[in-house]
């Protein structure tokens, strides 16, 4: 059973599908589910950084976790993530303070699929150029 939080690997890591650490947020139906993404890129000022502190080390088995800290960033998006990029397997977990960190940035934003956020993403980055050349 998936808890917010927990840290996915998808099988299916080609771009456009599962190629980002994904974060548990909520199940959706059999064939969604929401999720964060990480990612080690700030991609202009959007991402936001995480924090060491987000993330455990070790499983309750004192096992290394695969996924940790490492430069990383939360993509400000509650993305729909497909069950068929699975199937999913546990390679790390936020912190208690790590999870409230993702509610706090993503629990008030629609659901998007990707390619949606991308669009959307194109045309505000559009927008702000429009807006800053000179008239």
């Amino acid at each position: 059973m998936l808890e917010r939080g927990d840290i996915l690997e998808a099988k299916n890591r080609q771009k456009g599908a599962g190629e980002h650490y994904i974060i548990f947020y909520a199940g959706k139906d059999e064939t969604h589910f929401l999720g964060g993404m990480l990612s080690t890129s700030e991609y202009r000022g959007e991402n936001i950084p995480m924090d060491r502190s987000h993330f455990e080390t070790k499983d309750l088995d004192e096992k290394e976790y695969k996924i940790s800290y490492k430069n990383s960033h939360l993509v400000p998006a509650k993305l729909m993530k497909l069950e068929s990029w699975g199937p999913f397997k546990i390679v790390g977990k936020l912190t208690k303070g790590g999870v409230k960190f993702v509610e706090n940035h993503i629990d008030h934003l629609d659901e998007i699929l990707w390619e949606d956020y991308l669009e959307l993403r194109k045309k505000a980055v559009f927008k702000k150029t429009k807006a800053s050349q000179p008239q």
